[in-house]
């Protein structure tokens, strides 16, 4: 019998389904853009969340930090200027397009830029077997099952950090999810993340601090383009029909207006710290 304090319990409960690495791609190279609007470039960037590991002792000038799924460069730059080394990793080559361009602005000579899948990583291939005082994977999809967790753990010689959504509104997508996916499996990855990351992280014997946080936003979309983001979205782990495509579209003009379809978020967030 299986007991919820199991570590084979909540490895076999956390999504296992293997993403479709093109469709991924695809769509964070269209997200890069957009994204990139949120990237701050002041002579000494920082945030919240850099402040924070920093008051914690995990972020130091001679740490070496990896970034997993490092976007436009959020956290990288930010990172970069209180650190001996980033390197930032992702699957979307525009968005490190978009991350070379920050760092010459900014004259970094601390960043190094590596695209690829995460699960793809051969740490020992790469040299990264415990090269990193700190890993660390902020919102991204990169992390979604046991074995990119555990190369986490086997990429860090000092701490981990992890973040995600524990729970997640937008109206636009949630209404076409459980049409499109049904009702038990609309959602379920994105509520489910830290949760089954936590419970396999303590079995394993780390007990990781949990910070929370409450987010809301809105974005604007042209229409063609939110189109074509929810059929990648969509793809990267379910195969649609072209019926499901029409419904998507149909869907979203009847939000549209000048043109336009506004897209709102209501949010929390939770992130795992972590000694390894």
């Amino acid at each position: 019998m299986t007991y919820p304090n199991d570590l084979d319990y909540w490895i076999e409960k956390w999504q296992k389904k293997e993403q479709n690495v093109t469709a991924c791609t695809s769509f964070w190279n269209s997200r890069a853009r957009s994204y990139n609007q949120d990237v701050v470039l002041p002579q000494t960037p920082s945030n919240d969340v850099v402040t924070m590991l920093q008051k914690k002792g995990i972020l130091e000038k001679g740490s070496k930090v990896l970034d997993i799924g490092c976007g436009p460069g959020r956290y990288v730059l930010a990172m970069a200027k209180e650190c001996k080394e980033v390197t930032a990793l992702d699957i979307s080559q525009e968005m490190l397009q978009y991350l070379k361009i920050h760092v010459r602005k900014l004259d970094l000579n601390n960043v190094i830029t590596c695209k690829n899948n995460w699960e793809a990583i051969d740490l020992v291939e790469y040299g990264w077997e415990k090269k990193f005082d700190l890993v660390f994977a902020s919102m991204t999809p990169g992390i979604y099952n046991f074995s990119t967790l555990k190369k986490m753990l086997e990429a860090s010689s000092g701490y981990c950090y992890l973040s995600g959504f524990i729970q997640r509104e937008t109206g636009l997508w949630d209404i076409l999810e459980k049409e499109i996916l049904g009702e038990n499996n609309a959602g379920k990855q994105k509520e489910d993340k830290i949760y089954h990351a936590f419970n396999i992280l303590w079995n394993l014997g780390y007990h990781p601090e949990i910070v929370y946080e409450e987010k809301n936003w809105e974005h604007q979309w042209a229409l063609e383009e939110i189109v074509d983001l929810y059929i990648q979205r969509f793809e990267i782990k379910n195969p649609i029909t072209e019926k499901d495509k029409e419904k998507i579209k149909q869907h979203l003009s009847s939000h549209e207006k000048d043109g336009k379809v506004i897209e709102k978020t209501e949010a929390k967030t939770a992130a795992l710290i972590w000694k390894v």
